[in-house]
């Protein structure tokens, strides 16, 4: 293909590198291409080519600037938004189906649109990235007795120690995390039962799970205002399971309710249930806590208190720590490494250190899970969840947990076997989490092509 043909730069590739390079390094890929206006002209097929490009040069950046600097003489003098550029003109030659001729041209163009002077640089890098593309990825360059891993890390876009991580606690179900990892995951909704017609509103099938709508296309998504109305939630397959188990009669205590998603789905199938509860959603962030109470009312959900607080001191929380308040069901929904929902958040593998993973995250967890223990009734139910695929944040907790003091009062059940699936309606839902539950009845996903996100969830009941 000649030059001439692909040399005018294409809009979305000028609004995914406005995307990348000016926007807050803190901030979400996805949140960063919804709130900037480069993307507001953009036709649907240019705008889905743009979230590619920025969901995959976030979620593969470090294993795209291993790629250039091996390519470039002076890799620490070339400008940010230069780097910017390349990355994005890399992310198209290793990972995506672009003819390489267009890649490389538009990959020039990127760059001379904001450094004239660097194209000719920007042409001579990316043809050499190009033409090394086949060794780069079978890591040829690295030592015989690390290549195997090292390739597996590129071809995944994710750092040499996770990948290692990942493997040690998935064993064989690694490979489906790795092979899908810079792949597009699937949607799911979870509708308000409160609303006539809301499953008309949007795309896709009721799923076996009560309220779960799969198979969703995002476009159909903000169709009609649905999710502004709370007529429905965006909600993962898995994580939706794992709200309902968590969903019982009597009073929840949920910590770390966030946003509200999970406190959406038990709210909503405690009404498909006919169950009465009072529901204390808890969340570290007062801005976070808001929100949720803004959706609970909009979608006409009664009995929830939201209330801002540090789930490692609930006596703080409740001001009551001569007289605990106890509830039927606790649920922790705990703050962890994200790594079953990579696919969704590309900052998650890059920002991640193995100090977080192996120490810090499990320590917090564990606090945690001591702390909602003393909250718990008699015979009641504590469960016990992370959006994580790594065994030292979950099953690993677990057990630590029921070792200490705390956690001796407590014996694992299988989610499973959670009340609200032996209702009508429900029991085909059970079979979707006996797949991916251990001898313990614990419950792990793993992510895959085509599967939805990795999720862990915990069951134990006091028994003393």
């Amino acid at each position: 293909m000649g030059t001439a043909l692909v040399s005018a730069l294409s809009c979305a590739r000028a609004a995914a590198l406005s995307v990348l390079a000016d926007s807050d390094a803190a901030a979400y890929a996805r949140e960063r291409l919804d709130r900037l206006d480069a993307t507001a002209h953009l036709d649907s097929r240019d705008r889905a080519l743009a979230l590619r490009l920025v969901l995959g040069v976030t979620s593969a950046v470090g294993v795209l600037d291993d790629a250039l600097n091996a390519q470039l003489d002076q890799p620490k003098k070339v400008a940010p938004r230069v780097r910017w550029a390349l990355r994005v003109a890399a992310f198209e030659i290793l990972y995506l189906d672009t003819p390489t001729e267009v890649a490389v041209s538009q990959g020039v163009e990127l760059v001379r649109s904001v450094a004239r002077r660097a194209a000719g640089l920007a042409n001579a890098v990316l043809r050499r990235v190009a033409e090394g593309r086949e060794a780069f990825l079978a890591a040829e360059d690295a030592d015989v007795e690390h290549r195997e891993v090292v390739a597996c890390a590129r071809r995944s876009g994710l750092p040499v120690w996770l990948v290692r991580e990942l493997r040690a606690s998935l064993g064989p179900r690694a490979d489906g995390l790795l092979a899908s990892a810079l792949k597009p995951a699937p949607l799911a909704l979870h509708l308000n039962p409160r609303v006539e017609g809301a499953a008309d509103a949007v795309s896709g099938a009721a799923d076996v799970l009560p309220g779960c709508r799969i198979g969703v296309e995002g476009a159909s998504i903000g169709r009609d205002d649905v999710l502004a109305r709370a007529d429905a939630v965006v909600s993962d397959r898995h994580a939706q399971l794992i709200a309902t188990a968590a969903t019982r009669p009597g009073t929840c205590l949920e910590i770390g309710a966030g946003r509200g998603t999970k406190s959406f789905v038990m709210c909503s199938q405690a009404v498909r249930a006919g169950y009465r509860r009072a529901h204390v959603a808890l969340d570290l962030s007062e801005r976070r806590c808001r929100a949720n109470a803004d959706r609970l009312a909009r979608a006409g959900f009664v009995g929830i208190d939201t209330v801002h607080g540090d789930g490692c001191d609930l006596d703080a929380v409740f001001g009551d720590a001569d007289d605990h308040r106890r509830f039927d069901t606790v649920f922790v929904d705990a703050p962890c490494s994200g790594t079953g929902t990579m696919r969704r958040h590309a900052e998650i593998a890059w920002r991640l250190t193995t100090e977080d993973v192996r120490h810090a995250l499990p320590a917090l967890q564990l606090a945690l899970l001591r702390q909602a223990a003393s909250r718990v009734g008699e015979g009641g139910e504590l469960l016990y969840a992370t959006c994580s695929v790594l065994s030292s944040e979950n099953k690993a907790v677990v057990e630590a947990f029921l070792n200490t003091a705390e956690g001796s009062a407590f014996r694992l059940v299988p989610v499973s076997d959670a009340a609200i699936f032996q209702l009508a309606g429900f029991a085909g839902a059970a079979g979707c989490l006996q797949t991916n539950e251990d001898a313990d009845g614990c419950f792990q996903s793993a992510p895959s092509s085509g599967s939805f996100d990795g999720h862990f969830c915990a069951r134990l009941v006091r028994v003393r």
